[in-house]
């Protein structure tokens, strides 16, 4: 057939080395792609061959309460895998597992509703992270147990291997995927970045890829999706772009230049390296943060030599009492507390809930503080690469193929990527691609 998704510049000239059926072959390697096509977040790829199947990522962008599962599944809401979410239904796969590249909802948001006994990986620190999450109620637990795939510890599933690579992204543990079926290579870059703490990682893991030619690389575009050089929580009034390094400056001087203030901080609890470093600058300047304890028991489980002050009956009272001598964190669930506080106030949200301005609660959060007259000022840094990191990493895996996807604009990250080696795919949802 011929290559009418191939967007490189010499697409014409290349040979074809997949095509698209609508069943899986039962002798090639076939890809599917479940979802996050022309989303941010929500990415599931299927590899399958013979009884064999990988399934990368298990994530969710939107739900419905109110519908049941099997109906979240023919919505697409959840993926179209009928077979993993009733085990009555039948499984032609006799090896089969599923990769969590990390931590965040809409790569991993579907496992509450698995039902099938299906082995799932993910880092140890990932690992480490859920079970805290689940502890504290703010995760539900899947009915499999979690299994921890080693970095750069091959891992046979059938026919196929996978392998992970520690990388970087705004939660802990997360790693790139690379899955051999004896052949070729398939490879998942996860979330990442190149301006963060581990570029190094980043670096190891894309240098690797190269050596192992890779067919098909999966790419992250979330940043294709905007104008702005990162992502914004708020389109109408984007901040100046941080790194994690320059937020902590940040924040370092704010509490410096501004002792009459109240801070109170807004943060997502899986970015646990930034949360912790924070706590460490606000103890540095006399000012400790008040967590509340679910927040703080995530910390515990990474750092649990780090002092930390909690929310108690009496935190209200003493904050009361020694206005800005803290730091209190506030999740937007009790925002309320905010009206008690001492002012002058300072809201720093820092990528916690709600995310962004697309969520609506986004709106209702800007609304309470403007009528509480509470100024509000971003904190974040965002855990995806800037466009041209991506072009970047493209050159270095140096794949024959590239699938753009986490991202509204998968036809501009193709334009950009055109200019690499690689020859673009532009996938349909749910057909198979064999290899």
């Amino acid at each position: 057939m011929n290559n009418d998704h191939g967007l490189g510049s010499d697409s014409l000239a290349q040979p074809v080395f997949w095509s698209v059926k609508k069943g899986r072959s039962s002798v090639m390697t076939t890809l599917r792609f479940l979802n996050g096509l022309d989303t941010i977040g929500g990415n599931i790829v299927e590899i399958a061959q013979d009884d064999s199947r990988v399934i990368m990522d298990f994530g969710t962008t939107t739900l419905d309460p109110q519908l049941s599962t099997a109906e979240m599944v023919e919505k697409r809401q959840l993926p179209y895998l009928p077979e993993l979410f009733d085990p009555t239904l039948p499984d032609t796969f006799t090896h089969e597992a599923i990769f969590i590249s990390h931590l965040h909802i809409d790569h991993m948001g579907a496992l509450r509703y698995l039902r099938r006994d299906i082995p799932v990986y993910m880092s140890a620190d990932a690992a480490k992270l859920y079970h805290v999450l689940i502890a504290q109620g703010m995760e539900t637990a899947p009915d499999v147990p979690i299994r921890v795939l080693p970095a750069e510890t091959p891992l046979s599933v059938g026919s196929l291997t996978v392998t992970g690579y520690a990388s970087d992204h705004d939660t802990v543990g997360a790693m790139a995927l690379l899955v051999d079926d004896g052949r070729q290579c398939f490879a998942h870059s996860g979330d990442v970045r190149l301006n963060g703490p581990h570029a190094q990682r980043v670096l190891n893991w894309s240098g690797v890829l190269q050596t192992r030619h890779v067919k098909v690389l999966m790419l992250e575009g979330t940043t294709f999706s905007f104008a702005a050089p990162v992502p914004v929580e708020d389109a109408a009034h984007p901040a100046v772009p941080l790194t994690e390094t320059t937020l902590a400056a940040k924040f370092q001087d704010l509490l410096r230049q501004q002792p009459a203030t109240q801070f109170v901080f807004n943060g997502y609890p899986r970015n646990v390296e930034r949360l912790l470093t924070l706590n460490r600058i606000a103890r540095e300047a006399n000012r400790p943060f008040i967590w509340e304890p679910a927040y703080a028991a995530v910390l515990q489980t990474f750092a649990p030599d780090t002092p930390l002050l909690t929310w108690g009956a009496d935190t209200l009272a003493a904050v009361q009492a020694h206005p800005r001598h803290y730091v209190v964190q506030n999740s937007y669930a009790h925002i309320d507390r905010l009206t008690a506080l001492p002012r002058p106030i300072v809201y720093l949200h820092s990528n916690g809930e709600p995310l962004g301005d697309y969520d609506p609660r986004f709106a209702q959060m800007q609304q309470f503080l403007t009528d509480a007259a509470i100024p509000l000022e971003f904190l974040s840094a965002t855990g995806h690469a800037q466009k041209e990191d991506l072009i970047t990493l493209a050159e270095r895996v140096h794949a024959q193929y590239i699938v753009p996807w986490h991202t509204f604009k998968p036809d501009a990250m193709a334009a950009a990527l055109s200019s690499t080696y690689s020859e673009v795919l532009l996938p349909e949802r749910e057909l198979y691609y064999e290899f």
